[in-house]
């Protein structure tokens, strides 16, 4: 189909661009909604939806339809800035949304601008397409393309500039019909239009009045216009049967009474473990506080299902411990025990809602006695030093090993393999081994070098003795 341009110069001074490496002021982003006879396309009525910070560069999305017969116009044309690696320009490519059990997967291909633009993933969404539905229920979902990294859409705020876009869309849709043979003969582009049934038909869009547009089609009965002239005068029967939303004070004469305060009604159940996988926060509008006071007797742990029903860990409490949450009146708090399993889910009540978590069998148990701290150890006496009496002998005596030895003795006191040192006895005394003495002729053999054993004279020199 052809795509049609993404956005006008009357809503943004410049095509604005994305980077999803850099981190986004998601608390600042914004849904837009604009819809105008766009002159840059070629006069038709076309809406644009954008999200992102107003008055800046900064921007996520950027969507568009248009009523102009050469165009699809069961198809809304949205770009999704998103992190997409090498991927090339124009490469087809799937975009992944998920969140709060919705998930959806679509074609489309890979948009990268030249210089300053939007890149990431362009989408051709049909008017009808449940992920309209998934924008209009969940509080915020997330997208990707498979293998990189998301990226987060916040729409609880936004909610009636994309119902605008998405009705917008539904209108042209609606005005257009599906035959090629009217797209061909009701083409505002064509030459032979009537220019005067355009001014008519825009002068009544100015009014924007059932009145007017009922005036149009009095003079054009018939053709493009005139269809999408139903189309409006059916939007707007439909806007004027909806409840008329309650008047301002400003509005009402005379003000009325103050209302009489109302108790506030009693809270529901709280739900079970069994319900756990249905169980998710629902909402952030009224405040309220959550104190758990833990008198099980044993460890637990508090935990919040978020609005995926996902549990994430807030306190954990050993026993006798307490703790107070602030939350809001539709998040359920989940308690576990060490393993994780599930033991009771609880709602917060208007103001502060005071839970005493039991033991099993019901009981409420004390906390545990701190454990009594250990008396420091009395410091041992150091023991008092003995008193060393130095032994004295006589004269004629030396003190060996504290005795007292005669003189004479001492030298062989301490016995074999014992030596006497500074008046002890010490290993390490050995007798001599005793001298063996040589013949004389060996004596004088040996005295002239000869071997041993061999005798000596001055005719024979070194011989045997005979």
């Amino acid at each position: 189909m052809p795509r049609p341009s993404l956005l006008p110069i009357a809503l943004l001074a410049a095509v604005l661009s994305f980077q999803a490496d850099v981190a986004i002021a998601e608390d600042d982003m914004q849904w837009q909604f604009h819809e105008a006879n766009d002159p840059d396309n070629k006069g038709a009525m076309t809406a644009h939806l954008v999200y992102g910070v107003p008055e800046t560069d900064n921007v996520q999305v950027m969507g568009v339809c248009d009523a102009r017969p050469s165009t699809n116009a069961r198809f809304s044309s949205l770009t999704f800035g998103a992190n997409t690696g090498n991927l090339a320009n124009g490469a087809d490519a799937k975009l992944r949304f998920s969140g709060g059990g919705f998930e959806q997967t679509l074609e489309g291909h890979i948009v990268r601008a030249e210089g300053e633009g939007l890149n990431g993933v362009q989408l051709d969404i049909k008017n009808d397409d449940p992920l309209w539905t998934a924008f209009a229920d969940r509080e915020t979902l997330d997208y990707l393309v498979p293998g990189y990294r998301a990226a987060t859409l916040k729409l609880a705020d936004g909610r009636d500039n994309l119902k605008k876009f998405v009705e917008a869309c539904r209108t042209y849709e609606t005005a257009l019909g599906d035959t090629d043979a009217d797209k061909a003969s009701n083409d505002p582009d064509d030459s032979s239009s009537d220019s005067s049934e355009k001014d008519a038909f825009d002068s009544a869009k100015e009014l924007g009045t059932v009145a007017a547009f009922e005036a149009f089609l009095s003079s054009y009965p018939t053709g493009f216009y005139a269809k999408l002239a139903r189309a409006y005068v059916t939007k707007l029967n439909k806007a004027a049967a909806a409840p008329s939303p309650p008047p301002t004070p400003a509005q009402q004469t005379p003000p009325p009474p103050a209302p009489k305060p109302v108790a506030a009604a009693s809270p529901g159940p709280d739900p079970s473990c069994k319900e756990l996988f249905s169980v998710k926060s629902k909402g952030s509008d009224a405040p309220a506080k959550l104190t758990f006071i833990n008198k099980s007797g044993a460890y637990r742990s508090i935990m919040w299902l978020d609005f995926s029903g996902q549990p994430k860990d807030y306190a954990n409490l050993q026993a006798g411990e307490e703790v107070t949450l602030d939350t809001f009146l539709t998040h359920p708090w989940m308690v576990t025990n060490g393993p994780g399993d599930c033991i009771e889910i609880f709602m917060p009540h208007a103001g502060t809602r005071v839970v005493t978590l039991k033991a099993p069998d019901g009981s409420v148990k004390a906390a545990p006695p701190p454990a009594p701290k250990k008396a420091a150890p009395a410091p041992k006496a150091k023991p008092k030093p003995e008193k060393k009496t130095v032994k004295k002998c006589r004269s004629r005596s030396v003190l060996i090993d504290g005795k007292c030895i005669l003189k004479r003795n001492a030298q062989t006191y301490c016995g074999p393999g014992y030596r006497l040192q500074n008046g002890k006895c010490v290993q390490g005394y050995a007798k001599p081994k005793p001298q063996i003495r040589l013949p004389t002729w060996q004596l004088e053999g040996l005295k002239h070098g000869c071997p041993r054993g061999l005798a000596w004279n001055a005719q024979e020199g070194c011989h045997e003795n005979d």
